[in-house]
């Protein structure tokens, strides 16, 4: 699969090292980690994301560094499941490209990125010990310039001319963004105090997707209904 994707300069995407047992019976037959072993097999040789990557050594960090590697931090779906604390500050020190992600719904019910972004900070301080670990503005930038980093895109991740206009509208009338002393304080608030109740409207590419709170490209209702019926008729 990484061959075929380097042969078409795609993104290879897997996931790497998210649980602290996954990986015993490789490296016991091959006295070496995973990302040990996908590098030895040139799987790092062209563009790829990895997801999870909680419990990488020192040496495999290194590999990842040398080889480009990016990685997609995961920190609610890894906390549900118990998996452990990623080592971001250290991804972070070494330069890696680092974006943030939900994982799926069986590990991440709702899916809810912002809350992600507040988790992010919140889990490499308490891994870390320190109050400072990641700021406000570099969670931010871990769900908007980062994830377009990890993904390989320089097209999208920030709002400027030439790319395209990915947008979301928030409310900062709501008590949430009370007091505004300094200016780095609506970063603060952002971070740390509002939810993604308070986004009104979302554009894709300049493309509406939602208004008011509500999604323009399903049918909320319908679709509602239908899980609900084929949940009940799948579980019978």
């Amino acid at each position: 699969m990484a061959r075929a994707a380097q042969e078409v300069s795609a993104l290879f995407h897997i996931h790497v090292a998210e649980t602290r047992d996954e990986a015993q019976a490789l490296e016991r037959r091959h006295g070496k980690t995973v990302p040990a072993l996908l590098a030895d097999q040139g799987c790092f040789d062209g563009r790829v994301l990895a997801a999870h990557c909680v419990w990488l050594s020192d040496a495999d960090l290194q590999l990842f560094a040398e080889h480009d590697v990016a990685v997609a931090h995961c920190p609610q779906s890894n906390a549900k499941l118990g998996a452990g604390i990623a080592r971001l500050t250290d991804m972070l020190r070494l330069g890696l490209r680092v974006g943030l992600g939900t994982d799926g719904p069986a590990s991440n019910n709702d899916l809810d990125l912002w809350e992600e972004v507040r988790l992010a900070p919140l889990l490499a301080r308490l891994r870390t010990g320190e109050a400072q670990a990641l700021t406000a503005p570099e969670a931010l930038r871990l769900a908007t310039s980062g994830g377009a980093a990890a993904l390989g895109r320089d097209d999208i991740g920030v709002l400027e001319p030439g790319r395209l206009a990915d947008m979301v509208l928030m409310r900062l009338d709501d008590p949430t963004f009370v007091p505004l002393v300094e200016p780095e304080d609506v970063c603060s608030h952002l971070l740390w105090s509002a939810s993604s109740r308070l986004i009104s409207d979302v554009w894709v590419g300049g493309q509406p997707v939602v208004a008011d709170g509500e999604c323009l490209t399903v049918d909320r209702e319908r679709a509602q209904r239908e899980v609900q019926l084929r949940a009940v008729r799948l579980a019978g």
